[in-house]
């Protein structure tokens, strides 16, 4: 008889071995979940202590089972923000022989409803515009699933109000969220006292490098004017713009106050005095390439300062100097002397050209303007023209950027207006009136999608356009005007072919980006636009599309395009480095 008993206790002993067996696998995990969608599964997932096992490591059965004890815990805290209180999740394990699967089934239940809403903002604020506006952009909706995260919105926006606006003393009498999961609703109290708004004072600039006047003048504002957290950032803004300063630290001194005025101070930490730089690249437009830079930042505590610049590539060489003074009005104003030397000798010209120049540039609104004096001495060849010509340029323009971030702008917009002119009576030998125009955009239109599009016009009006050299006339084609074509291949021809460049310049061009991952998209893009001698000319056209690389030190291209509008449609590649704005 205890023989017949041994193959049972043998198949007790293999299952038990095999139970053993099987918790002891270490495997891969993967998790699948349903029961939740959009916002709600994207939390969880977020939460679960299961979800977060990177997905190369080996766990155990028994890891696994001590980390599903949690998922019940971890899902309704993942989902109370959403209004969920009856969470139930059911779970499985199974090894298919090469990893652990794991299902979870969620169910959230039934949401609790926000049935009431008291949100009121008391004290000498109170009917400030800018609360109103607070509440408004971030409302809590009676009616609704109640969600936390709009609570928090709620309560994040009026104390950011706050604190902009100046009053610094606000804080809530009350903010509370009741749930009664019986009833399955809940209210919301949120009582916000303002306090009195504050004055904003005189600053103390903590630095030793530059002439205190030339900072104070850089305050956008008059000791006792209201407290505007906008005025701090324009004073940061005007700081940073220049090459003076590396850090700026700016602290309202709550703690010195007096009849709720608060003093300003600024902790500057001094840039290096001199900076040299050297660099390589490449673009289809101007081949190979080496630019070198040396800048000295602070040669007096009045804030001048030097800049030679050097640029070598095969179509063009050119070296700049330039003495920049700050103007006491804003700092931001600077007159800049400047001489340089440009020879540049694309396939359609060659033009030698010495310069000597002034210009007074300043920001204005989030505008800078330019006006600049420049006298130039060109010997040029284009096409069957050549000769020598001195030009006394007076010039003046515009320009704005907004971006939310100008190296890999997701929204942003540039906007340039320009125009100049030059009289054969004022140590000139010609006369010309030139102005034009230039405009992008960038906005994403979708998850991980980008729209760019950009336009330029240019009209030239002159006394003899055989006497002006290349550097003045139109010429399209190339990486940044019409794609598919060679750099400045597009323009007015002469008797003998020659593409001579034009006194009309009209280019546009229309972009799609896909992100596909972190630092790599995809585009397609038409381009349009030609330099004429009238804007009734045709438009020559290209298509293509590239790759697109966010590299560490910009936005790298690189696309193909065909040239549509020419027989054949030859195609070309080009590649370029530079920001969108």
């Amino acid at each position: 008889m205890p023989r017949r008993r041994i193959p049972g206790t043998l198949a007790a002993l293999a299952l038990l071995a095999m139970t053993a067996t099987a918790g002891a696998q270490e495997a891969p995990v993967r998790v699948a979940l349903s029961g939740v969608s959009g916002e709600l599964r994207d939390n969880v997932l977020a939460t679960l202590s299961l979800t977060r096992i990177p997905a190369s490591a080996l766990v155990t059965e028994t890891r696994i089972r001590t980390l599903l004890a949690r998922v019940g815990s971890e899902t309704s805290a993942s989902l109370e923000p959403f209004g969920h209180y009856e969470v139930t999740v059911r779970d499985s394990v199974r090894y298919d022989g090469r990893r652990w699967q794991v299902a979870l089934i969620v169910d959230a239940g039934p949401a609790v409803i926000l049935t009431a809403s008291d949100v009121r903002v008391t004290g000498p604020g109170a009917e400030d515009p800018a609360f109103q506006e607070a509440m408004r952009r971030a409302p809590l909706s009676v009616g609704s699933p109640l969600s936390q995260g709009a609570y928090e919105l709620q309560k994040t926006g009026l104390l950011n109000t706050a604190a902009e606006r100046g009053y610094l003393d606000a804080a809530f009498d009350s903010a509370v969220i009741r749930v009664d999961r019986n009833a399955r609703t809940a209210s919301v109290v949120l009582l916000f006292r303002t306090g009195p708004r504050y004055s904003l004072g005189s600053v103390t600039f903590l630095q030793d490098v530059l002439d205190p006047l030339l900072l104070q003048d850089l305050v956008p504002w008059q000791p006792g004017a209201p407290f505007e957290g906008s005025q701090l950032l324009s004073l940061q803004s005007a700081l940073t713009d220049g090459p003076y300063f590396s850090g700026v630290e700016i602290v309202p001194r709550l703690d010195l106050s007096e009849n709720l005025v608060v003093p300003i101070e600024v902790v500057l930490t001094p840039s290096r005095p001199q900076r040299y730089s050297a660099g390589a690249g490449y673009g289809s437009d101007t081949g190979p390439r080496v630019t070198l830079n040396a800048e000295w930042r602070r040669l007096n505590r009045r804030g001048h300062r030097a800049e030679f610049d050097a640029w070598l590539a095969s179509v063009e060489r050119r070296t700049t100097a330039r003495y920049s003074i700050p103007l006491r009005a804003r700092w931001a104003s600077l007159l800049t002397l400047s001489g340089g030397y440009v020879d540049s000798n694309p396939t359609t010209s060659a033009t030698k050209t010495w310069l000597l120049g002034a210009g007074v540039t300043g920001l204005w609104g989030g505008w800078r303007g330019e006006a600049t004096l420049v006298l130039q001495r060109a010997s040029f060849e284009v096409g069957l023209d050549a000769g020598v010509t001195n030009l006394l340029l007076l010039g003046t323009g515009v320009s704005r950027v907004r971006a939310d971030d100008r190296v890999d702008p997701s929204r942003g917009s540039l906007l340039r207006l320009r125009v100049r002119g030059a009289h054969d009576a004022v140590l000139g030998d010609v006369r010309l009136l030139d102005s034009g125009g230039e405009a992008r955009i960038v906005r994403t239109i979708a998850p991980r999608v980008r729209f760019l599009a950009r336009g330029e016009i240019g009209a030239l009006f002159t006394s003899d356009f055989s006497r002006l050299p290349g550097s003045i006339r139109y010429f399209a084609g190339g990486d940044r005007s019409v794609r598919g074509f060679g750099y400045q291949e597009i323009g007015p021809k002469d008797a003998a072919g020659n593409v001579v460049g034009g006194t009309r310049l009209l280019v546009g061009s229309m972009e799609l980006e896909l992100r596909v991952l972190d630092a790599w998209g995809i585009a397609a893009f038409a381009d349009g636009g030609n330099a004429f001698s009238s804007f009734s000319g045709p438009l020559e056209s290209g298509v293509g599309g590239g790759l697109r690389w966010r590299s560490p030190i910009g936005m790298v291209r690189l696309d193909g395009a065909f040239a549509v509008s020419v027989g054949g449609a030859p195609f070309r590649l080009h590649l370029n480095l530079g920001p969108e704005l």
